[in-house]
């Protein structure tokens, strides 16, 4: 059965996910500023709280203190810190606000690095942003929250390959992917086991929709190394689209078991659970809530795939939750319009539901 609302395949790959922060609420505290209205009456005011940790370009941790800036996303500077030795940071009584976490560049080692936080809420709240620093000059992505070095992020790879390489992702960032191709194609010349280009060269063909080509370099990459996360997720997720769910359930399960930062892998498969023959609705529940979990806002179409399974289990209270926090978070999102119809249509549907009960 497919998705009530048409959603666009989205591949896994670590140079379009860059760092995803987890903006989640860790602890409840009694935070609160007392203030005085218009009127000269006392109110009081909810105050919040940033905590984060910086990690080196190796993903290691800072053997010294960083400076970290806390901006106001309309300008200025809402206060400033230093980490302490090993990364930890935190910003307190903080209001209602949109904020930059800044690194500046120490100008030797790392590049400036910049992250969104959303600080909001009626009682206190703690927000924790994880930030991987960029290597000085460095056009390689920064890696997600909790994300370790895999295989292909440790492989000696030779200067003119890696060149051709950062020049294909930055021309596939771009959406160039017949230009990014044969940059991939050129580092590949160079050095055929590079695992990062073979699985990129592989997602470009998946672009182009040529499966056959993108297949046979997934493929390869595991191949070359079959501790390499990436080409089973990108397997699985074209597996998915195959509608070969089964096969689509392993291949995913084996990349996320090498593997677990990466909420795409676990989107997909919470959708090949959904869809099987024998459906596992409460572990595919899971998968989407981890997926969502992992990449926070970036994956508001999560939302939409929540939304269809809990329609098959004629959950609409669930259903209709997972449209709202969808228009919340992707308000100018393409199927935003859609989205809201079907929304007041459920909401329509949940209103008789609970007349006629009330009626009983």
């Amino acid at each position: 059965m497919k998705p009530f609302l048409h959603l666009r395949s989205l591949h896994c790959t670590r140079s379009l996910l860059g760092l995803v922060v987890l903006l989640a609420c860790s602890g409840v505290v009694a935070a609160q500023a007392v203030g005085t209205n218009p009127s000269g009456s006392r109110t009081t005011v909810t105050t919040h709280s940033i905590r984060g940790k910086l990690y080196t370009p190796a993903g290691g941790l800072p053997d010294q203190r960083i400076r970290v800036v806390l901006e106001l996303s309309t300008g200025g500077v809402a206060a400033e810190t230093f980490s302490d030795s090993v990364g930890n940071f935190e910003f307190r009584s903080l209001t209602q606000n949109t904020y930059r976490v800044t690194v500046p560049t120490d100008n030797h080692t790392f590049d400036t690095s910049q992250e969104t936080v959303e600080v909001y809420g009626n009682f206190s709240r703690t927000f924790t942003v994880q930030i991987y620093l960029r290597e000085k000059n460095s056009d390689q992505p920064l890696r997600p929250k909790g994300k370790v070095l895999s295989v292909a992020d440790t492989q000696e790879v030779p200067k003119n390959a890696k060149k051709s390489y950062e020049k294909g992702v930055k021309l596939a960032r771009e959406a160039k992917p017949q230009e990014a191709i044969i940059a991939l194609q050129e580092a590949l010349k160079t050095f055929p086991d590079y695992l990062h280009a073979l699985n990129k060269l592989g997602e470009e063909y998946l672009h182009l929709e040529r499966p056959t080509e993108a297949w046979a370099m997934f493929e390869k990459a595991i191949a070359t190394n079959n501790k390499f996360a990436l080409p089973y997720i990108n397997i699985g997720i074209l597996l998915v689209g195959q509608q070969r769910y089964a096969e689509a359930i392993e291949a995913l399960e084996t990349g996320n078991r090498l593997d677990d930062s990466f909420p795409m892998a676990h989107l997909h498969l919470g959708v090949a659970l959904m869809n099987r023959n024998s459906t596992d609705y409460d572990r595919a529940e899971r998968e989407m809530l981890r997926a969502l979990e992992i990449g926070g806002k970036t994956m508001a179409q999560g939302r939409l795939y929540l939304f269809n399974l809990y329609t098959r289990q004629k959950n609409n209270q669930k259903a209709a939750q997972q449209l709202e926090m969808f228009l919340k978070e992707a308000p100018n999102a393409p199927q935003a319009a859609a989205v809201r119809q079907r929304l007041e249509a459920l909401k329509k549907t949940l209103a008789q539901q609970t007349g006629a009960v009330k009626n009983q």
